[in-house]
């Protein structure tokens, strides 16, 4: 015999999970621009709740150790952020689009010259020097939003470690699933998280650190700008560093530097592009055991929907709908 909710009652808790799924959906979409500053003041939150938890067991007041790790984040933002704008600033005082362009003639006027085909037309050359040309004024003009975003950031992250037992257990209550697979997904998450926010710039440091290395002794360029620019290329899928060692290799080759060009190709494969793999087989496999196309697909998936951040939550994402297929099957499949 049937003993579920009287029909009339099923009908008015499907009418409030929709009039609740639709606040959600009012909320996310105006609040949509500070979407980047809550996911980074709970990638921070992951990081530092642990410090936190040892600061309060050693006898700190809730609100002091709360206050000096944020003015502790607050500083490691600033030398980052601070430092890399500067550099920025200097440095692209002397930057031309058209410098970057030139490799591309090179290989261009050699493939023609050798082969008769013409691989960049001038449209497409002139249309990539105006797209270059204009990314720099977009990047200047978001300097509002992102400090905006960074105060927000730190104003979640304050409250998210003040409240940080309560933020915990208020999440857990509105999951549905056990006990033991909202801890399976706690340290999950915690894995992910961690993992890509401190493996992710000891990579950027490391290639950028090592390419520049080269870039000095090869002389092929600013190895200050470059080394620079090849950490950032590291974040982009499928492109990476080669995205500039290689162009440049090719310049140095054409541009009757043979074995400079050679030893930089040969640098940047097995060393440079090596540094990614180094870091995530000595720190990320102990965080998380990623497959690399998850870790490929979801940064993708990631930065279409947060931007910077997705780099991060992209994979967890990806990695969080698997385990949910996992948790559906432990929860509700027959023995």
């Amino acid at each position: 015999m049937y003993e579920g909710k009287p029909f009339n009652e099923k009908v008015r808790q499907i009418g409030f999970l929709l009039l609740i799924v639709g606040f959600a959906w009012l909320i996310f979409t105006e609040l949509r621009y500070f979407v980047s500053a809550f996911l980074g003041g709970f990638t921070f939150y992951m990081i530092l709740r642990n410090p936190h938890r040892l600061l309060r067991q050693k006898g700190w007041n809730n609100t002091l150790a709360t206050s000096v790790l944020i003015i502790a984040s607050l500083a490691v933002l600033i030398l980052i952020l601070g430092g890399i704008g500067l550099i920025l600033y200097y440095k692209l005082q002397y930057f031309h689009p058209q410098m970057f362009l030139s490799t591309f003639h090179d290989i261009h006027g050699w493939v023609n010259l050798n082969w008769g085909y013409d691989i960049f037309s001038e449209d497409v050359l002139r249309n990539l020097l105006a797209w270059v040309s204009s990314i720099i004024p977009s990047i200047l003009s978001v300097s509002g939003s992102v400090l905006a975003n960074a105060a927000m950031m730190l104003l979640v992250l304050f409250f998210m470690l003040q409240e940080s037992e309560a933020f915990q257990s208020g999440i857990e209550q509105f999951l549905p699933m056990s006990g033991s697979n909202i801890q399976m997904m706690k340290q999950e998450a915690n894995s992910i998280i961690v993992g890509n926010a401190i493996g992710i710039p000891v990579v950027m440091l490391g290639q950028g650190i090592t390419a520049a290395l080269a870039y000095w002794i090869l002389d092929a360029g600013d190895p200050v700008i470059w080394g620079l620019f090849t950490g950032l290329f590291g974040l982009i899928p499928v492109i990476g560093t080669g995205g500039i060692w290689l162009p440049m290799s090719i310049n140095l080759i054409l541009g009757d530097h043979l074995w400079q060009g050679i030893v930089l190709l040969a640098y940047g494969i097995c060393v440079i592009s090596s540094v990614d793999n180094l870091v995530r087989m000595v720190f990320l496999k102990k965080k998380a055991n990623i497959h690399p196309l998850t870790t490929l697909f979801g940064i993708i998936l990631g930065i279409r929907l947060f931007g910077f951040w997705g780099i991060i939550f992209g994979p967890l994402l990806l990695s969080s709908f698997f385990l949910m297929l996992k948790i559906y099957k432990n929860e509700f499949s027959k023995k």
